[in-house]
């Protein structure tokens, strides 16, 4: 933009704008996980899961797209704020979606689907769904998933999902997963609401 003949200034500004806003993002998230892993509290605040779902889903649109994944969404109206660590929930959400787009890459099953909902569960909770209809994992997997070390991709380090569920545990959740029928998996987190007064 700044090499034309006739230079867009306002194109370059909004280009640079968004990289100062990924590098202050990136800088959130590493240093949320530093504070994890020395076993400081989250920083809890109100949060809206929705519009924390949303930011994330952003940022994932170039994966999707590179991996062919249709994304549908139902994210309940008029849910409660939840209480916790904004950064910490979209690294959670993050983790999940990228999973799910890269184990439908890996399958030649169509279409690829991910659906991402949210839901009250109850008055104390809100949950957060999100389910591939990648290639699934055998039944006696699902609890292993969130061992250290262990992965099911040829690439992987095994540390995503027992970070996700760590950050889920801080915040007073539960995080686990489950087949999805006819094929693919979902997994489902729980994050409690924001206290009254």
């Amino acid at each position: 933009w700044l090499g034309a003949q006739n230079p867009n200034l306002q194109k370059a500004r909004e280009a640079l704008g968004r990289i100062a806003d990924d590098g202050r993002r990136a800088a959130d998230v590493i240093g949320r996980i530093r504070a994890l892993i020395k076993k400081e509290p989250p920083s809890m605040v109100a949060v809206e899961i929705n519009e924390t779902i949303r930011e994330v889903i952003v940022l994932t649109q170039g994966e999707m797209t590179k991996n062919g994944v249709s994304l549908l969404t139902r994210l309940a109206d008029g849910l409660p704020l939840v209480q916790g660590d904004k950064v910490q929930l979209q690294q959670v959400i993050l983790n999940l979606i990228i999973n799910a787009a890269e184990a439908m890459a890996s399958s030649d099953e169509e279409p690829r689907e991910l659906h991402i909902a949210t839901n009250s569960t109850d008055s104390q909770s809100v949950l957060v769904l999100v389910a591939d209809s990648g290639p699934g994992l055998a039944s006696t997997n699902y609890e292993r998933l969130f061992d250290a070390f262990y992965t099911t991709k040829p690439t992987g380090l095994g540390m995503g999902l027992p970070i996700c569920r760590t950050i889920i545990e801080a915040h007073g959740g539960q995080l686990w997963a489950s087949a999805n029928l006819p094929r693919g998996a979902v997994f489902q987190f729980t994050v409690p609401i924001l206290p009254a007064g």
